[in-house]
């Protein structure tokens, strides 16, 4: 942990450590077209779903490939369209699809598993899914049917307790404390795989930041079997976190259209010029917690930082986010493309990024904080 409780002006610094995927020479199990959600187990194996597979790619802390679990289709063990993976504290892999609306857990690197029917009546996306102290917590929107036949309603809490064999237990985190949902924009994006990072301490701790990031984290403490809410303060930002921008504006402005995002909502097509972003957030084993951001205003490059706030909930210190090879830190396109997937029991960092050649890889990182 820092020292010091004042906010200060630090730098942030991703030595990486191992690059899986930098070389278009090795065979295609090494080879990535969109690594989107990478897990741990005790023995240091990653686990990495690339959305564009139905299967998740097994690697040995050193970066070698070990194996492959599942393999698309509808039968059992087989997957077709997953949504969420989680490795657990007994190394189990949980794969949630979303088309089969089910669970499958491999266990013993997938020589075995089981499958286990959402508990919903209506397909919920998970992602993440995340272990607790004898229990998951999975994020999702929950969908009910609308009485008037309209457009499905949905549900006002983010965040669902599960036991160990994924059955629900409870929901919290309202979503109206984390989205202003006032704004067609934010309300059309809430129920989006991507529109929260989440992270937790494993026990009792759970941190959210809203994509579209407004300078506040959100993080739930659990206390006497009840969830309590702070909003927490981060460093400097953006007055505005995006600029809604019309379908005109969209097609006719190439910098409005440069990092933004469109999304269908009930009230039709949404977009939005994106001028402040969390691109991933994380606990560490010290308990301070760590936003990665990224801040695009219209006229100036893009701002890589981060911000680390302590066990108190108090901002220690903001600043600029670097990697450790001037060469990859001095690429704007390569900083652009920094995405935090994950963080493993040592404070290992993982992270996707686009290579010099434009390749997509998965980097391990040790996060190196100091005063600027």
């Amino acid at each position: 942990a820092l020292a010091s409780a004042q906010s200060q002006t630090l730098s942030f610094t991703l030595v990486e450590q191992l690059v899986i995927g930098d070389d278009e020479e090795a065979p295609a199990e090494y080879l990535f077209s969109a690594p989107n959600l990478v897990r741990t187990d005790s023995q240091g194996n990653i686990y990495v779903h690339d959305s564009r597979r139905a299967n998740i790619r097994v690697f040995d802390a050193s970066g070698r490939y070990v194996t492959t679990i599942g393999s698309r289709g509808e039968g059992p063990g087989e997957l077709r369209d997953i949504i969420g993976i989680h490795v657990d504290g007994q190394d189990r892999l949980i794969v949630a699809d979303r088309i089969s609306a089910r669970f499958t857990i491999f266990t013993n690197l997938g020589k075995s598993f089981e499958t286990k029917a959402f508990a919903e009546e209506l397909t919920i996306n998970p992602n993440p899914i995340l272990s607790l102290e004898n229990s998951f917590v999975l994020r999702y929107v929950k969908l009910f049917p609308n009485p008037e036949g309209g457009p499905s309603i949905k549900g006002d809490k983010a965040l669902h307790e599960y036991d160990t064999e994924l059955n629900r237990i409870g929901s919290f985190a309202q979503a109206d404390d984390i989205f202003d949902l006032d704004r067609p924009f934010v309300k059309a994006r809430m129920g989006l795989s991507d529109a929260l990072k989440v992270a937790t301490n494993g026990s009792d701790t759970i941190v959210l930041a809203p994509q579209i990031y407004s300078g506040f984290i959100y993080r739930y403490t659990r206390s006497n079997n009840a969830w309590v809410m702070e909003k927490l303060e981060g460093g400097p930002a953006p007055r505005r976190a995006y600029i809604p921008i019309s379908k005109r504006e969209y097609d006719s402005n190439w910098n409005l259209r440069r990092l933004s995002i469109m999304t269908s909502g009930s009230g039709g097509t949404h977009r939005a010029r994106i001028l402040n972003r969390s691109r991933g957030i994380v606990i560490l084993s010290t308990g301070d917690i760590v936003n990665f951001t990224m801040q695009t205003p219209l006229r100036k490059d893009p701002e890589h930082n981060a911000e680390v706030f302590n066990q108190d909930g108090t901002l220690l210190g903001h600043g600029p986010l670097q990697l450790d090879d001037p060469e990859l830190n001095g690429n704007a396109t390569i900083m652009r493309s920094i995405e935090i997937l994950w963080k493993d029991a040592d404070d290992r960092i993982y992270l996707r990024r686009s290579n010099a050649d434009g390749f997509v890889v998965l980097s391990v990182a040790e996060l190196v904080i100091n005063p600027h």
